[in-house]
């Protein structure tokens, strides 16, 4: 993709080979200041780093592990063989230097200043965990040239906008390998993201082996959980890169998967198993409902939920709490607290006389009653607790953090929470599940614009990215978490007006490159999906096809398949492996291809013209090369439609280009095209409509959710 539209990134001035300024460079987060000077470092076989500060085991481990990807990347054979604390020559030609070693934990100094001139780097922090801020953006800044490997230089000051700088990963609807968290935690390092929040327990599982409450792996994960061990290899490995891991055990709903080890912490009695927390088989006339008509039937439908009203259910999970609470030596424990409708409560005669004899009026009240009691028992055993914006009523402890989450419905919530003295999480807007391009979640900012700046400086720790798992597995979760989730790393850490889009995604094409060199496998998983549809023979068809296809926006496809009916559903062993389950959020291609649109459409540049042609001839011919190999593959004959859409689009960009076909006409094909097939829509459609009708729609700025 990139090769097809150099030319392109050339005549726009983006790949200057003159000097460097700051949009020209590729460092994402964007630092808070950045000066460019004229000259470069070159990296030589002489090139020698050198450590100044106490010991540190998190910096020398992130020393090397700079230097070893620096070798693979410059293909230099470097003098040192491995770096220690001893080497701490000040005239080495990159000198880290930091004044403390300090224990990853929200509030810590992260801040660093970088200098770079043609014979020095000199890195420069407070703690190590500064220190290692810093390299990530040394790194970004490496760059071939036709003399070798440099780096500009520059005079860098940084430091974090916001303390907590999330991602959550759901790792109990679908479960997610251990493999996959370590390269997720590479992925934020890189982006100076400081939080892994796992969510370990909901309904399809619960994923922690309890040696205290050895049935919750037993009976609650159909044998997929993570062993205490890899669990403390899981923690070092973040804390080695400067993260913490926030463990959220859902309460009081969402727990299925706990009732089917310990069916007493009901508040109704069943054969609990881990399953979707909804069984919709046995409603009649689902169809007819609708989504919203559905939403409604589950308000009032009980759900699996927790016993708050029995004393045996606090001494359960006082031990659970403990034995998490040493497995996790971070300072936090989520317990969720969402989406409980109190519908189980008010049907258990014993829960509501115990709500009568106690004074407790509501089912709100009476979940208000229970996060209480566990806020209780996570002091007990030193941690802060967490929950999901339902858990913030008028009696919740000052010193319970409030994670914000629900799209729209409580503009006011930061305030109330803000007065109440308690702090905020953001992850409203910063939902990866929800399949929103990039500049979506870019744009959202964490402080709304009712807040006083005194105030969110007071209660709004950051925010999270958050990546629910219904529709996610080990195959594609790391393509639909990277590279957006590190527009939410720079939404976090980058200063308020850093919001320009198309220099956003300058920048993260690029880092997408690095994310898939260093640390996630995105891009091998995509191309291992397309090659399966073929039997790995040639896949260039089917990848031209998927490139500039997206998935739906929005829960649309989650609500589908909500609503299957027939013999075969959606279940939690279903394969995702289909076009909707591959395709990237974000289309380079179509990004690219948006940019050339516009080019042309300001200049009527001969050569961007010329580029256009190239490009839509390739999409219209794909089709009897698709065709060809779906010949004998079913799958691509079930989405034989969608190429030949693609096709079609191309022909009538072509049309446009060439002054040929009636425009009425063609905007109405176009038109057609806009409508999903498969789950998944072209991309490049606006765009081929600015070439009809001669203007460049801006990109929405807002998606429905349903």
């Amino acid at each position: 993709m990139r090769i097809i539209f150099t030319s392109l990134l050339i005549f726009t001035g983006i790949l200057s080979a003159g000097a460097q300024t700051t949009d020209s460079l590729y460092l994402m987060p964007r630092p808070q200041s950045v000066k460019i000077n004229d000259s470069r470092f070159l990296f030589t076989t002489q090139f020698t780093i050198g450590t100044q500060g106490p010991a540190s085991r998190k910096l020398t481990a992130a020393v090397n592990r700079f230097y070893l990807q620096l070798g693979k990347r410059s293909g230099i054979y470097f003098p040192q063989e491995y770096i220690t604390a001893s080497d701490n020559n000040a005239d080495a030609q990159l000198s880290v230097r930091y004044s403390k070693e300090v224990s990853p934990q929200i509030g810590v100094d992260e801040s660093y200043s970088l200098s770079i001139s043609s014979t020095k780097i000199a890195l420069s922090a407070a703690t190590d965990i500064g220190a290692i801020r810093g390299l990530e953006t040394l790194y970004q800044l490496v760059a071939p040239s036709g003399q070798g490997y440099y780096c500009p230089a520059v005079e860098i000051s940084d430091s974090p906008r916001f303390k907590w700088r999330g991602l959550m990963i759901d790792v109990a609807r679908h479960f997610i390998p251990f493999e996959v968290l370590k390269r997720n935690i590479d992925a934020m390092a890189i982006v100076k993201m400081n939080v892994l929040h796992l969510h370990f327990s909901d309904d399809e599982g619960f994923r922690v082996e309890s040696k205290t409450y050895p049935k919750l792996q037993k009976f609650g994960s159909n044998g997929q959980y993570y062993t205490q061990e890899q669990i403390k290899e899981l923690v070092d490995y973040a804390h080695d890169r400067g993260i913490i891991i926030v463990p959220e055990f859902d309460l009081p709903g969402h727990c299925t998967s706990i009732l089917a080890a310990y069916p007493f912490l009901a508040s109704y009695p069943a054969n609990y198993k881990p399953a979707k927390r909804y069984n919709l088989d046995t409603i009649k006339n689902l169809n007819s409902m609708g989504f919203m008509g559905i939403v409604k039937l589950i308000g009032t439908m009980p759900t699996p939920t927790i016993d708050p009203t029995k004393e045996s259910t606090y001494t359960f999970l006082d031990n659970f709490i403990k034995e998490m609470s040493g497995l996790f030596p971070d300072a936090y424990l989520h317990i969720g607290a969402d989406e409980n409708n109190g519908v189980a409560w008010k049907q258990n005669p014993a829960i509501v006389n115990y709500m009568k004899t106690t004074g407790i009026r509501t089912t709100d009240d009476l979940q208000a009653y229970f996060v209480k009691r566990i806020y209780a028992l996570a002091k007990k055993h030193h941690k802060r607790l967490i929950g999901w914006e339902e858990a913030f009523n008028p009696s919740l402890p000052e010193d319970v953090i409030v994670q914000k989450w629900k799209p729209f419905g409580n503009e006011n919530l930061t305030n109330n929470v803000i007065k109440h003295n308690n702090q905020m999480i953001v992850s409203s807007g910063y939902y990866l599940d929800m399949y929103f391009p990039a500049y979506i979640h870019y744009l959202n900012e964490p402080v709304s614009e009712n807040v006083s700046p005194a105030d969110a400086e007071k209660g709004v720790l950051g925010g999270e990215a958050a990546m629910w798992s219904e529709s996610v597995d080990e195959g594609n979760e790391e393509i639909r978490v990277w590279p957006r989730a590190a527009a939410i790393a720079e939404r976090l850490w980058s200063a308020a007006n850093v919001k320009d889009v198309d220099d956003m995604y300058r920048r993260l094409w690029m880092l997408d490159f690095e994310l898939n060199d260093r640390a996630v496998e995105e891009n091998s998983n995509y191309l291992k999906i397309l090659a399966r549809w073929v039997n790995d023979e040639d896949i260039t068809p089917v990848k031209t096809l998927a490139n500039v296809c997206t998935q739906v926006k929005g829960y649309k496809r989650l609500a589908g398949s909500m609503l299957a009916s027939g013999a075969v559903k959606p279940n939690l062993s279903s394969p995702m492996v289909y076009i909707a389950d591959v395709v990237h959020s974000d289309s380079e291609t179509g990004w690219f291809f948006r940019q050339l649109v516009a080019s042309y459409l300001s200049k009527h540049d001969a050569d961007d013209l010329q580029q256009l042609k190239s490009q839509l001839q390739r999409w219209q011919n794909n089709k009897v090369r698709f065709n060809a190999l779906a010949a004998n593959y079913p799958y691509l004959q079930q989405i034989n439609d969608l190429s030949d859409q693609l096709s079609d689009a191309a022909s009538i960009g072509l049309q446009a280009l060439n002054g040929e076909g009636n425009k009425d006409d063609q905007l109405k094909q176009l038109q057609r095209m806009e409508k999903p097939l498969h789950e998944v829509q072209l991309a490049i459609i606006p765009e081929i409509e600015a070439l009809v009708a001669g203007k460049l729609k801006p990109q929405p700025m807002a998606y429905p959710l349903f």
